[in-house]
């Protein structure tokens, strides 16, 4: 008999779990790197605490655009995208923040850079391009923007030691750094694991994990340690996958030193889990979801940047 659950995302989001039906694994992946046993979850002690930064990006699309070059089009857009972070130490504060502006076109065409006056400020959009020819391709190019600039916020965030840097997101950069930097990916999209040992993330409670699994690449086997942890349990009408997240570390830390991380993440996860009211919980974790907030708010009104865009192009006509 067919069974189904509900996903507690919100649909504008699309699911929390988005892994196709019939999806093999993913290529390069070592389910072994930290044990061969994957019949019971792994249950870490509470950690002790710590400063946790979460470092975060949001971005935008103001207004999209048709650039033409000795009569060829290519698709683009004005963009905006803000990074900031967010200090937990027993009370929660915002830390630095950037707020940066692109014109971007795709198939290789550089635009002019765009100033636009908005009330008292000027808001200066850097020309960017993208070689593709897709219209997705100039939103692909934004959203490589703002993870580049995600990693060196969280790069300065780690340079405190002692601390623990939780980035929204995949990890997008390997250099050491002085406090470990955690990957925590909320959407599954991807399937990495074999059915026998995938089987095991559904069975997770709050603050389990699995063992760890290496993900690598054709030139390097193993390019990053991962595993899934819960952080929190959604009863009633919920698949088995809500609540689960996927982190991820650089494998330069070494195979101890990210099992240890791994069990100090994975218990301290639960603690802030999203709210029942975050479209979506609980995998956007509070601080996350306040900091994107945030973010948002400075990046300024989307209406007003909009209608001074179109002012700008129809001035450039006339």
């Amino acid at each position: 008999m067919v069974s189904l659950r509900a996903d507690p995302w919100t649909p504008e989001y699309g699911m929390g779990f988005d892994v196709a039906s019939d999806e093999e694994p993913a290529a390069r992946v070592d389910a072994f790197v930290e044990t061969n046993e994957w019949s019971a979850a792994l249950a870490p002690a509470v950690a002790s605490p710590c400063p946790v930064w979460f470092v975060d990006g949001v971005r935008r699309v103001e207004l999209r655009v048709l650039g033409s070059d000795d009569g060829r089009r290519v698709p683009g857009l004005f963009g905006a995208y803000a990074v900031g972070s967010v200090r937990a130490d027993g009370r929660a504060s915002f830390g630095e923040h950037r707020v940066f502006r692109s014109v971007i076109l795709a198939g290789g065409v550089m635009p002019p850079a765009v100033e636009v006056r908005v009330g008292p400020s000027r808001l200066s959009f850097e020309p960017a391009t993208d070689p593709g020819t897709e219209p997705d391709r100039p939103l692909w190019r934004l959203q490589q923007q703002m993870r580049a600039a995600e990693a060196g916020l969280a790069a300065g965030a780690a340079a405190e030691p002692g601390s623990l840097v939780l980035v929204d997101g995949p990890l997008t950069f390997r250099d050491p750094t002085l406090a470990p930097v955690v990957g925590v990916i909320k959407r599954s999209s991807q399937q990495y694991l074999e059915p026998e040992q995938d089987a095991l993330v559904g069975r997770l409670r709050p603050g389990e994990r699995t063992p760890l699994f290496g993900i690598g690449d054709p030139e390097e086997p193993v390019r990053r340690y991962a595993w899934y942890a819960r952080v929190a349990v959604l009863p009633g009408p919920w698949h088995d996958r809500a609540g689960i997240v996927r982190c991820e570390v650089r494998v330069g830390v070494g195979r101890d030193a990210a099992v240890t991380l791994a069990d100090r993440v994975s218990a301290l996860l639960p603690f802030f889990a999203g709210r029942g009211t975050d479209a979506r919980t609980p995998q956007n974790l509070i601080p996350v979801a306040a900091l994107e907030g945030w973010l948002r708010h400075r990046m300024g009104n989307h209406a007003i940047v909009r209608r001074a865009l179109v002012a700008e192009l129809a001035g450039q006509e006339g």
